[in-house]
C-alpha cells in the first residue's frame, strides 16, 4: 500500500506537489494554532538547503554561461536588453501600484492606529551609492555575508576575462562546467523536498499569525491582490504575447514550478533554482540566457516589491491623513524605483525599502510597523510577480538572439 501511495505521488508534478504541501500546510496551521509551530524546523531547514545552493548555484551558473558565449557582442547585446525591460516592468509595476492605491483609497476612512515604534536607521539610496555598492571590496566577504548582487557583478567580470583569455582558460572553464553541472543536480535533490518544506513553512505561519492579523488591513489586501492579478495578466501577460509570442497562461504554466516556490517561500532568490531549470526544459531558453538573465533579474529587477512600495506608501498617507501632491507622489516614484532595483532576493526585504520610501516624503515611519505584521503573509504573492518578469525578460532575450544568428 505504501509502495502504490509513493508511486502515485512520484506521478504528480512538482508543482503539483508543492501546492499540495502549501494547501496542507495551511489546513494544519488552521487546526492546530500555535501547536503547528512544532513544524516550524521543518520549513527552516528546508530553506536553509535552498539558500546554501544559492550562492555557488549563481556564481558557476553564470560563468558557465558567460564562457560558452564567445561573442562579446552577444554578451552586451543581452545585459542592455534584460536592463532596459528589468527598468520598463519595475516602473510600469510602481505606477500600477499608485495607481490602485490613488483609485481605491484603501486608508481612506479606515479605524487603524499607528503603532508607536523606535525610529528606524535609513539608508542611503542615491543612484551612486546604488552603483557604488555594487563592486565587492573583498569577493570572500561577499561570499560570506550573502551579498549575491556583489558575487553577480564579480562572476560576470570573472567570467567575461575567461572568455577574453581565450584557450589558455580552457580548463578554468570545463571547471566551471563542471561545477554548475554538480549544483544542477543538488538542486535536483534539494527541491525533491519543496512538498515537506513548504508544508512546515506554512502551517508555521497560519498557527503564529492566524487570519485575524488579515483583518484591520482587509480593504489594502484586496486592493493590493486586484492590482496584482491586473499586474500579472494584463501588463506582465501583455510583455510575453509581444516579447515571447505565447499565450501569457502558456508561458506561466511552463514556471508554475517557480511560481509555486515564490508564492510558498516568499524569497525571488528561493525560486531561483527551479525556473532556471524550467527555462530550459519547458521553455526552450538556453542555459547560459536562463541562469544569466535569472541570476541578475532576482537582484535588479523586483516587479512585484515595487508595486507593493507604490501601493503603500499611498496606503500610509492615507491612513495618516496626509494628501500627498503631485511632485510628491513623483519622488515616491523615483525613490521606490531605484530601491527596488538594489534589493536583495530575500524574504521581507521590501520593508526596508519601505522605510526609505516613506522617509523621501516625511510620512511616518510608524508606518513600517503597521504593515510589519501582514508582510509574511502577503510576502509570497508579492514576490511572484518577480519571478515572472525575470522569466519573461529571459525568454524575450533568448528569442531575440535567435532572430539575430537567423539575420546572420
Amino acid at each position: 500500500m505504501e509502495v502504490e501511495t509513493m508511486k502515485t505521488l512520484k506521478k504528480i508534478p512538482m508543482f503539483g506537489r508543492i501546492i499540495i504541501g502549501f494547501a496542507v500546510g495551511i489546513i494544519l496551521g488552521l487546526i492546530f494554532r500555535e501547536k503547528a509551530a512544532v513544524l516550524e524546523p521543518v520549513g527552516s531547514l528546508f530553506m536553509r538547503m535552498l539558500k546554501m545552493l544559492i550562492l555557488p548555484l549563481v556564481f558557476s551558473a553564470i560563468v558557465s554561461g558567460l564562457t560558452s558565449i564567445p561573442d562579446m557582442k552577444k554578451i552586451y547585446r543581452m545585459a542592455v536588453k534584460a536592463f532596459i525591460l528589468f527598468i520598463v516592468m519595475t516602473a510600469l509595476a510602481i505606477l500600477t501600484g499608485m495607481v490602485f492605491g490613488n483609485l481605491f483609497k484603501p486608508g481612506v476612512g479606515a479605524s487603524i492606529v499607528m503603532p508607536v515604534t523606535e525610529s528606524v536607521e535609513t539608508t542611503d539610496v542615491s543612484f551612486i551609492s546604488t552603483i557604488l555598492n555594487m563592486f565587492p571590496t573583498n569577493i570572500f566577504e561577499a561570499l560570506s555575508t550573502d551579498n549575491m548582487l556583489q558575487v553577480i557583478v564579480f562572476a560576470f567580470f570573472f567570467g567575461i576575462c575567461i572568455v577574453l583569455c581565450g584557450e589558455k582558460a580552457g580548463p578554468v572553464k570545463v571547471f566551471f562546467d563542471r561545477v554548475a553541472q554538480v549544483m544542477y543536480k543538488m538542486t535536483d535533490v534539494v527541491i525533491g523536498f519543496a512538498p515537506i518544506g513548504v508544508c512546515g513553512i506554512m502551517a508555521d505561519m497560519i498557527g503564529k499569525y492566524g487570519l485575524s492579523t488579515l483583518l484591520p488591513l482587509g480593504k489594502f489586501i484586496i486592493v493590493l491582490h486586484i492590482a496584482l492579478i491586473v499586474f500579472i495578466f494584463g501588463i506582465q501577460g501583455l510583455l510575453v504575447f509581444l516579447g515571447v509570442r505565447m499565450s501569457p497562461l502558456k508561458f506561466y504554466k511552463g514556471i508554475i514550478g517557480g511560481i509555486s516556490m515564490a508564492l510558498a517561500t516568499d524569497s525571488s532568490a528561493a525560486a531561483l533554482p527551479v525556473t532556471i531549470k524550467e527555462l530550459q526544459n519547458n521553455l526552450g531558453v538556453s542555459e547560459a540566457v536562463a541562469s544569466f538573465i535569472m541570476s541578475v533579474g532576482t537582484n535588479v529587477s523586483k516587479s512585484g516589491s515595487a508595486l507593493y512600495q507604490g501601493m503603500t506608501v499611498i496606503f500610509i498617507a492615507q491612513v495618516a491623513g496626509v494628501a500627498l501632491t503631485l511632485p510628491q507622489q513623483l519622488t515616491v516614484f523615483v525613490t521606490a524605483l531605484l530601491a527596488s532595483l538594489g534589493t536583495a532576493g530575500v524574504p521581507s526585504a521590501s520593508i526596508v525599502m519601505l522605510t526609505m520610501t516613506l522617509g523621501c516624503v516625511n510620512l511616518p515611519l510608524e508606518g513600517v510597523a503597521l504593515m510589519t505584521g501582514i508582510d509574511r503573509i502577503i510576502g509570497g504573492q508579492r514576490t511572484t510577480p518577480n519571478v515572472i518578469t525575470n522569466a519573461a525578460v529571459a525568454a524575450i532575450v533568448e528569442k531575440q538572439e535567435k532572430k539575430v544568428v537567423q539575420k546572420r
